[in-house]
């Protein structure tokens, strides 16, 4: 089996979604001086990569406490959408997935991680239209991962595909990386994260597994 990492690292003054509070990983302990290392981390559960329920906007849905693991595990497809640029994903870029079968979690690869840790990160990414979002919540999936800050623009108020994706029961899983690395299809994806009690959201390992 080989496992490819498809998350940021975590440390302090990461890059975070424009207003969230900023991320400071602190080492309480040295194993020199105290015989042992302890880390103490404050952070948003929307810094870095990490999943969305739907609990995120919609007050009566399943919270992480509720959900169990198989929710954030499943097969999963690659769509590369590398040569879109600034543009907006729309249903014909994903038609062929209706086709994939055994089908968990759809990645969508925009090569925008390149910009992380630069302003240019949080400005004109690709989005999802509407109709996309009602396609891809037809499919029966778990879950739709990005490597963008959010399926939304940044400036949004209303979401509009946070809550088409997340009305579908499906996690978002947003600020994902080397999804180059990964084969189009047949592969494991795995996004684990905490059992949170009322969690919308946690930072996630999300793993992609080829067999």
């Amino acid at each position: 089996m080989h496992v490819i990492d498809l998350s940021h690292i975590t440390e302090t003054d990461m890059p975070v979604f424009p207003g969230d509070d900023p991320t400071v990983v602190n080492r309480t302990h040295d194993v020199r001086q105290h015989g042992f290392a302890q880390t103490s981390i404050a952070m948003s559960v929307h810094a870095g990569t990490h999943v969305d329920v739907s609990a995120h906007l919609f007050e009566d849905a399943p919270t992480l406490d509720w959900l169990g693991p198989d929710n954030f595990a499943g097969w999963g497809a690659v769509v590369d959408l590398s040569g879109l640029g600034s543009g907006c994903i729309e249903q014909s870029h994903l038609a062929h997935l209706g086709a994939v079968e055994s089908l968990d979690f759809v990645l969508l690869r925009t090569g925008w991680d390149r910009h992380w840790g630069t302003e240019q990160y949080f400005a004109d990414f690709p989005t999802l239209s509407g109709t996309a979002c009602r396609f891809l919540g037809g499919l029966e999936l778990k879950g739709v991962g990005l490597d963008t800050p959010s399926p939304d623009p940044v400036d949004s108020r209303e979401l509009p595909a946070h809550n088409a994706l997340l009305n579908h029961g499906l996690v978002i899983v947003e600020n994902l990386c080397n999804l180059d690395e990964l084969p189009n299809e047949s592969f494991i994806f795995s996004c684990l994260p905490l059992r949170i009690r009322n969690g919308e959201a946690c930072p996630v390992r999300a793993v992609g597994m080829t067999l």
